[in-house]
């Protein structure tokens, strides 16, 4: 039986190394998202984004990351919960009272692809909570496109080493800062868009795919699709911006015929065509 396991072991590794010897990112002539699985939070709490427990669905939280491959190169939007955490028991890691679980490492995901950390053009966050750069210094070789009221936040001196740790390799890195919105490829297809409120310098990102049409991913500007339904936000948003970042994309939705998927939605993601399939 030991020499059963061992024989599965290795074809399953010569398997993996050959996926990563012959693979090559995908080459496009038109835009495609891919919707990455970067772990999960185990939450009990809604009444912090102010819903009763029975106002939600489910009270945890998927946590989504988006690769778009353009033409032009490619994107990596989030980082997720960190590879580290892969295997771990999610009572084992605990922050804030979100318990993480990761069964995937995003880096294996994108290798699935061809895709290596030297193959990604550009880096976005949505913001630098720690469920969304987990692998930030994985990708730090890319160029990394930041608000410059995020960055400032991200390096700010009440920012502890430990908080920083996961993307402190940014600070080096190729950047190219802006504030308002921020044009990816220069041709309106794949565009960030400023979103301040949960963070100083918090960005959603519109993607105008040919047969899907226009999505906005919202990063932290929702957490629960209950949020926007009920029109309920955490208390100490309502005077950080949100409520004029939350407006400001409704409007955007409506002029471009978009949907919005927020990213921590469970609902969502459970339905969402995930990799190796693509949107287009």
């Amino acid at each position: 039986m030991r020499r059963i396991h061992l024989l599965n072991l290795c074809l399953m590794l010569t398997a993996a190394l050959a996926t990563s010897a012959w693979a090559k990112p995908p080459t496009v002539t038109t835009l495609r998202l891919y919707v990455l699985n970067c772990g999960g939070l185990i939450y009990n709490q809604p009444e912090d984004y102010g819903l009763a427990r029975e106002e939600v669905a489910s009270s945890n939280m998927a946590v989504s990351c988006y690769l778009i491959v353009h033409p032009k190169g490619t994107l990596l939007f989030d980082t997720g919960l960190e590879d580290r955490l892969v295997g771990q028991p999610f009572w084992v890691n605990v922050d804030e009272g979100y318990a993480q679980e990761v069964t995937t490492p995003l880096r294996a995901q994108l290798a699935s692809l061809g895709v290596a950390p030297s193959d990604i053009t550009y880096l976005a966050l949505s913001h630098s909570d720690w469920d969304h750069v987990g692998n930030a210094n994985d990708y730090a070789g890319a160029m990394w496109l930041t608000p410059k009221a995020e960055r400032d936040f991200m390096f700010r001196g009440a920012v502890t080493p430990e908080r920083r740790r996961t993307y402190d390799k940014l600070e080096h890195a190729k950047t190219i800062v802006y504030s308002g919105d921020h044009d990816v490829f220069g041709d309106g297809q794949v565009i960030l868009k400023a979103t301040p409120g949960h963070t100083p310098g918090h960005q959603s990102l519109y993607v105008r795919l040919a047969k899907t049409g226009g999505v906005v991913l919202s990063g932290d500007l929702y957490h629960y699709a209950e949020e926007r339904a009920l029109a309920r936000m955490p208390e100490e948003e309502k005077t950080r911006g949100t409520p004029e970042a939350r407006a400001a994309i409704e409007i955007f939705l409506e002029h471009t015929r978009s949907q919005l998927w927020i990213g921590h939605s469970i609902e969502l993601f459970a339905k969402a065509r995930k990799l190796p399939d693509w949107y287009e």
